[in-house]
C-alpha cells in the first residue's frame, strides 16, 4: 500500500481536476457587482487564522469600502468569531470536510464562488491545499488570481504543477525557516510592495463577549486537547490533573477545562482525577465564548492547539505545552523588540525535531508522542509558577 500511495495521490488529484472541471464548466454567468469583489480565503485552522488577523485587518486598508467589498471564504470552525470582526463584508462559510469530497457540496459551491462575480482573489496560505483554497482560488475565476509560493507540505510535482496555472500572481516566499506571523508578513509585503511589521496578533474582546457568570470570579483555564487534529499531540490527562492540583494549592483558583465537545471525555478524565476545583466545560462555548472567557481568565495552559493562540491573542498569559513536528513554525513565537509576547511554550528537545508530525517512534493508540510524553508536570509547573504571581 507505501508503494501504491503516491500513485493513489496522483489519481485523486486527476479526478478533483475533473470533477470541478465539470462544475465550472456549466457554472452560471457571473453577476454584476456596484464594488469591485475581493475573495479572501483561508480554509486552515482556529490558530492560522488567529495568526493571521495581525496581516487580515490590514485588507481593508487596501480595499476600501467605498470601491471595494471584501468576501471571506473561511473554515466553518471559526466562522462565528470571523464574523464579529470588520475586517470583511461578507462571509462564505467552508465545511472544510464535505468540501474535500466527490459531492454536491463541493459542487454547488464551487458554482456559488465562481457567480459571484470576483475581481480578485488572494489566498495567503504559506502551506497550500489543491482540494481547497487552490481550487476556489481557480471557481472564482478572477482577473488576479494571488497566493502564496508557498512550499511542498501539503502538495506534490503535479498538484504544484496545476494549481499554480489557475493564478496570475504568486508571491515569492523566502526558502529561509520562517515562523507563521512572519510568512503572513512576509506574503502582505510581497503583496503591496510595502514591507510590513511582524507583530503578534491582537484580538480587543468587547464586554457583550465576557461571561457574567465569571466576571468575579478568579479563575484559571485548562485546554487538554487539541481537536484530533494529530494523534500524539495530547499532553496526558493525568498530568493536568497533577498540574490543577499544584495550581490551586498555590492560588486557590478555580480551573475551568475548555475545549471541543469530542474532548469532553478529555475533561473528565482530568476532573476523576483531581481534587482541585474544576469545571468541564468542553463542548459548551461558542468560539466567541471561548475568547470572551480566556480574556477574564488569569492563565491559560494548554497542548499546542487553536484555544492558546486565541489566549494569547486576548492578552492572557499562556502557557503552550509543545511537541517537535512543526516547532518553529507556528510556535514558539519569534522575539519581536517592543512587543509584548503573552505566549510561552515548555517543550523537550529531541534530534528529530521537524518531523511533521510522521514519528519515527512507533506510538501505541491514545498515547502522546516521546516529544510530548517527556514533558514531565514539573518542567511545566517550572514555567507556570513564577506567572501565578505576575498575572493581572
Amino acid at each position: 500500500m507505501t508503494l501504491l500511495k503516491p500513485y493513489l495521490i496522483v489519481i485523486k488529484s486527476l479526478l478533483f481536476y475533473l470533477f470541478d472541471s465539470m462544475a465550472l464548466l456549466k457554472a452560471p454567468s457571473p453577476q454584476l457587482n456596484k464594488l469591485e469583489l475581493v475573495l479572501l480565503i483561508r480554509q486552515d485552522a482556529i490558530g492560522d487564522f488567529v495568526m493571521w488577523l495581525d496581516t487580515a485587518k490590514e485588507y481593508r486598508n487596501i480595499f476600501p469600502p467605498d470601491k471595494y467589498k471584501i468576501v471571506l471564504a473561511g473554515n466553518k470552525i471559526w466562522c462565528d468569531l470571523a464574523e464579529e470582526l470588520p475586517y470583511w463584508d461578507e462571509i462564505l462559510m467552508v465545511d472544510v470536510k464535505q468540501f474535500k469530497t466527490f459531492s454536491r457540496y463541493r459542487w454547488d459551491f464551487l458554482r456559488k464562488v465562481r457567480n459571484l462575480g470576483v475581481q480578485i482573489s488572494i489566498q495567503p496560505t504559506f502551506s497550500r491545499e489543491f482540494y481547497h483554497g487552490d481550487a476556489l482560488v481557480r471557481a472564482s475565476g478572477a482577473l488576479w488570481k494571488v497566493s502564496s509560493a508557498g512550499d511542498m507540505a501539503n502538495r506534490n510535482w503535479l498538484k504544484q504543477f496545476i494549481a499554480d496555472s489557475w493564478h496570475t500572481e504568486l508571491i515569492p516566499a523566502s526558502t529561509e525557516p520562517l515562523t507563521e506571523l512572519e510568512r503572513n508578513a512576509e506574503f502582505f509585503s510581497g503583496l503591496t510592495d510595502y514591507p510590513h511589521l511582524t507583530s503578534y496578533p491582537k484580538l480587543d474582546i468587547p464586554e457583550f463577549w465576557l461571561s457574567s457568570e465569571w466576571k468575579e470570579k478568579t479563575f484559571y483555564i485548562l485546554v487538554p486537547g487539541t481537536s484530533g487534529a494529530v494523534a500524539g499531540k495530547e499532553w496526558p490527562p493525568a498530568f493536568f490533573s497533577d498540574l490543577a492540583t499544584k495550581v490551586f494549592r498555590q492560588t486557590g483558583w478555580e480551573g475551568v477545562i475548555c475545549g471541543a465537545k469530542q474532548e469532553h471525555s478529555l475533561g473528565e478524565q482530568i476532573l476523576k482525577q483531581c481534587d482541585a476545583p474544576l469545571q468541564n466545560f468542553c463542548g459548551q462555548t461558542t468560539l466567541v465564548e471561548l475568547a470572551g472567557l480566556l480574556s477574564q481568565s488569569r492563565l491559560t495552559i494548554s497542548n499546542d492547539t487553536g484555544a492558546v493562540f486565541l489566549s494569547s491573542a486576548v492578552g492572557t498569559l499562556s502557557v503552550c505545552i509543545l511537541g517537535g513536528g512543526h516547532f518553529g513554525r507556528f510556535v514558539p513565537y519569534p522575539d519581536l523588540p517592543g512587543q509584548t509576547n503573552h505566549l510561552k511554550t515548555v517543550y523537550h528537545k529531541m534530534p528529530c525535531y521537524g518531523c511533521n508530525w510522521v514519528c519515527i517512534f512507533p506510538i501505541i493508540e491514545g498515547e502522546p508522542t516521546p516529544c510530548i510524553a517527556n514533558i514531565s508536570v514539573d518542567a511545566v509547573w517550572k514555567q507556570v509558577r513564577p506567572l501565578l504571581t505576575s498575572c493581572p
